[in-house]
């Protein structure tokens, strides 16, 4: 969670002038991987330098930042080690789910 908290922090830092959000941001890294060409060059770069430094693939990075969409709740039981992260990325690619979304129906 505190690693993809952070890699949207630091996208949104370095590229202000985008005003990415989290799925801007999460656009951005398929695009990176789909399309490079269209995304702006200085955000390629800076999407390429992250997945080098913390050795992960782009869609790996994805796929934490999935977990910022879920609720406080789930993303705390991530953080605390009670549910599995693996739980956290199914939670994550089903969020259109009626039991995951709770009262906001």
């Amino acid at each position: 969670m505190d690693q993809a908290k952070g890699i949207l922090s630091f996208i949104q830092l370095r590229h202000p002038d985008k005003g990415y959000e989290l799925d801007g941001v999460m656009s951005a890294l398929v695009s990176c991987t789909r399309r490079p060409e269209d995304l702006p060059g200085e955000v390629a770069k800076t999407v390429l330098a992250i997945a080098e430094i913390v050795g992960k693939s782009i869609m790996t990075l994805f796929n934490g930042l999935s977990l910022l969409k879920l609720s406080p709740e789930i993303q705390a039981a991530i953080q605390a080690g009670n549910l599995p992260v693996s739980q956290g990325y199914l939670f994550a690619s089903n969020l259109d789910c009626p039991d995951l979304r709770g009262s906001e129906q």
